[in-house]
């Protein structure tokens, strides 16, 4: 659209944007683009460049439209004629019905001369075999065009759903091993600390070993320096206070 606009301009000072005539694209659809339910009987849509806030128009230069002929058709069948109201509807009905050449122009809008004239342009076309023929591998070539790339797309979606498919797997292999991992990590802590409680309670029990040893040590050891001394068994006992199992298994 910039460049249907933008050569208009001869270049130079005085050139004025605006001096420039407006561009349109029209859009004329055979399947429905604007789907909302809301808009189920919006099938002509009329687009320019607009101010966001205030919706005023920008400039008067550029114009999209777009006719929806599938939605068009559905939309007159709720009418109580079912006809069109004004050209742009008998162009709809025309461009979006099948045309069947033995069969004579929709009544509805055989009073139109333009659309009469088209008629009996493709009446002539279809009678001329050459191009029948010309406009059949024409018509071929677009099905296969069409089919190959709705089957590329279908192909690409596929792709893209295995990746995401891949990418899902991964992630789960990845949560299921740090799982593991931390499992494995607990385990690991769990068993360190049983052996550090167990290694504990064994250095406690050599303490007290060692502790009862030394003790039965320097109990012996006093036994035998009393009696070296000349203390009687009976005075020893009553000294160091040990029992006469004590005295008997120094004997």
């Amino acid at each position: 659209m910039r460049a249907c606009t933008r050569d208009q301009l001869e270049k130079g000072k005085d050139a004025l944007y605006s001096d420039l005539k407006a561009c349109y694209g029209i859009h004329i659809l055979v399947g429905t683009l604007f789907d909302k339910p809301e808009e189920e009987d919006c099938w002509f849509n009329h687009y320019t460049m607009l101010n966001t806030r205030t919706h005023k128009p920008l400039v008067n230069h550029w114009h999209l439209y777009y006719i929806e002929l599938e939605k068009y058709l559905r939309s007159l069948e709720k009418k109580a004629e079912a006809r069109p109201l004004n050209e742009l509807e008998e162009w709809a009905l025309f461009i979006g019905t099948i045309q069947d050449n033995d069969r004579p122009l929709d009544e509805r809008i055989n009073h139109n001369p333009m659309i009469r004239e088209v008629y009996k342009m493709i009446e002539t076309f279809t009678k001329d075999e050459h191009l029948r023929e010309k406009y059949r591998v024409q018509e071929e070539f677009i099905r296969v065009q069409k089919t190959n790339e709705y089957m590329t797309e279908k192909m690409r979606q596929e792709i893209i759903r295995l990746g995401h498919e891949v990418e899902h797997f991964m992630a789960e292999q990845e949560r299921i091993t740090a799982e593991n991992k931390a499992a494995l990590l607990a385990q690991e802590r769990e068993r360190a600390e049983k052996e550090r409680e167990r290694a504990e309670k064994e250095r406690e029990r050599a303490e007290k070993e060692r502790e009862r040893a030394e003790k039965e040590a320097f109990k012996k050891n006093s036994i035998l320096q009393l009696r070296r001394k000349g203390f009687s068994d009976a005075d020893i006992i009553s000294t160091l206070g040990v029992s006469d199992e004590d005295i008997r298994n120094l004997d």
